[in-house]
């Protein structure tokens, strides 16, 4: 148990950067808080909580109710980022002279980046370009599809899986965001299909039927319609890039 928790523990904290900056704001702060509040809400209850989290008498209960893809999320209770936050704004406010707190708020700042990652490195993050912060072709192809009053079901392609059920709950699909997580190993023929360079239009029409799918969403870079079309899915319009195919006889009042 004791090994598991240290693996989960490093993979937490990535490179260490983040990890190593929280400790040392942390020990800034119990060497120099010293109003017994903060000190509770800042120091002792991530200390409790670390405590906690490496003792192998708890994970084990823990483990009794939860999963090692639960039991990661304690580390979400030490307030890291209000530890840091506090200590660099502490930091900066104690120095007596402007150039002080000038060089103060500086390393801080510095310290922060370039001990973290650029968000937008990542491929599933975006700068927002709608108040539901989602890419603004989902937002844009799930409006061409969506029924008021009712659920929809759609095929998606993978890009678009963390965002769909993020705008809207009124469009329903054979899997999920899950798929994207390799170490869940999820094993799907359909989003297999879909993520495919030159995927099979027939089987993808297929697979979609049996699941009750109305719509299927492709990239227009893929070709496929007149698969599609022998499968009982016509093409409707191309929104944003994707072409969308509905399925003939798809009932959609309400």
């Amino acid at each position: 148990m004791w090994s598991e928790i240290i693996l989960m523990f490093k993979n937490y904290i990535g490179n260490g950067w983040a990890a190593g900056l929280f400790a040392a704001a942390f020990l800034y702060l119990l060497l120099t808080e010293k109003d017994r509040t903060k000190r509770i809400i800042l120091l002792y209850t991530s200390a409790l909580t670390a405590a906690l989290f490496f003792c192998p008498l708890f994970a084990e209960e823990v483990y009794r109710y939860l999963d090692e893809e639960t039991y990661y999320r304690i580390l979400w209770l030490v307030p890291m980022t209000a530890v840091i936050a506090y200590a660099g704004i502490r930091l900066t406010a104690g120095c007596q002279k402007t150039w002080g707190k000038a060089a103060a708020a500086f390393f801080v700042c510095a310290a922060i980046v370039l001990t973290g990652d650029y968000v937008y490195d990542n491929p599933y993050f975006e700068p927002a370009s709608n108040r539901f912060h989602v890419p603004q072709t989902v937002a844009l192809v799930c409006d061409a599809i969506i029924v008021e009053g009712r659920e929809v079901r759609a095929v998606f392609p993978g890009e678009m899986l963390p965002y769909v059920r993020q705008y809207t709950a009124n469009i329903c699909m054979p899997y999920g965001r899950e798929m994207a997580v390799e170490r869940w190993q999820n094993d799907n023929p359909l989003y297999d299909e879909m993520g495919e360079e030159e995927p099979d239009c027939e089987k993808i029409a297929l697979l979609a039927a049996q699941q009750d799918c109305h719509y299927i969403i492709m990239h227009e870079t893929k070709s496929g319609q007149e698969a599609f079309e022998k499968n009982d899915y016509r093409y409707v319009e191309t929104v944003a890039g994707y072409r969308i195919y509905l399925q003939d006889g798809a009932y959609l009042g309400l």
